[in-house]
């Protein structure tokens, strides 16, 4: 598929098609039907079902996207025009383990500067339960969470968004802010959408910056991580508890402040040295 995305320039109304017609819905409607065979079928705990079945939310939305890619890479071929691949990944002056460690560093403090803004967000109990299910099935929780999820959704939100974007003459702002609401709305709840919307817009601009796909998987993967391995070693913390709830004052506004300092010196760090990209 990847000559074909090449030659993939998606509308923005094609995206929110993929996103809302063949993900949320179609990929939902996929998932149910997987999950009533499975119940009536197998002995697997409901709880683990939704991460069992995860990929199939994107059952409808690749094959879409792989036929249409394929039919504007075989027109373009057919014209006689020259498929471009694009800006190739680099990382800039940086080493890629350098790289890769500020990354490690900077998602933590990213999701904790992000926490004063989602907050004051109460989150009901079925959703809390859902969350605990979610996050209580130990290899399948770290298969659904940590490599499906970041797998799936950055080539979506990433790959195919903010590339067929930019091919469409958006400029990278719009691109990466248009991407990180699909982002938001393919969690399909609001607990989640806030603070998807804040790491998908930093997650697009490592993208842009780097053209890294496994970048930010990287990244989602860490975000993904950490949160499952705090659920499965605090499982008596509530599914909605945030650092303050942990630490309380005064030692959560330190951290705030640390992880405000960590984020704008490794953001400074990148913007310097990674590649430099035209904004307009």
């Amino acid at each position: 598929m990847r000559k074909y995305l090449w030659a993939y320039a998606p509308s923005l109304g094609e995206l929110w098609l993929i996103m809302l017609a063949l993900v949320c819905l179609g990929g939902s409607m996929v998932t149910t039907i997987a999950s009533i065979i499975l119940t009536s079928f197998t002995q697997i705990p409901p709880g683990a079902i939704p991460l069992v079945l995860y990929p199939l939310l994107f059952a409808v939305a690749i094959p879409f996207i792989w036929i249409r890619a394929k039919n504007s890479y075989e027109e373009k071929i057919c014209k006689g025009e020259v498929v471009a691949e694009g800006d190739s990944r680099s990382f800039g002056s940086l080493s890629g383990p350098v790289f890769f460690i500020l990354l490690l560093v900077l998602t933590p403090a990213f999701a904790i500067l992000a926490e004063p803004l989602t907050m004051w967000m109460k989150m009901p109990d079925f959703i809390k339960k859902l969350f605990e299910e979610l996050t209580n099935h130990g290899w399948l929780s770290v298969l659904a969470l940590v490599v499906w999820a970041p797998l799936l959704e950055e080539w979506l939100c990433r790959k195919v968004a903010i590339n067929g974007l930019l091919k469409r003459g958006y400029s990278p702002r719009a691109a990466i802010v248009w991407s990180a609401c699909m982002f938001a709305v393919i969690h399909m709840n609001p607990w989640q959408a806030v603070p998807a919307f804040l790491m998908g817009l930093l997650f697009g601009w490592i993208y842009w910056k780097t053209r890294s796909l496994w970048a930010v998987i990287f990244m989602h993967a860490v975000n993904n991580g950490l949160s499952v391995a705090l659920a499965l070693s605090f499982p008596h913390l509530p599914e909605d508890a945030s650092t303050y709830d942990v630490v309380g004052a005064p030692y959560y506004y330190w951290i705030l402040a640390a992880a405000a300092l960590i984020v704008g010196s490794i953001v400074w760090v990148l913007y310097k040295k990674l590649p430099c990209r035209n904004p307009s």
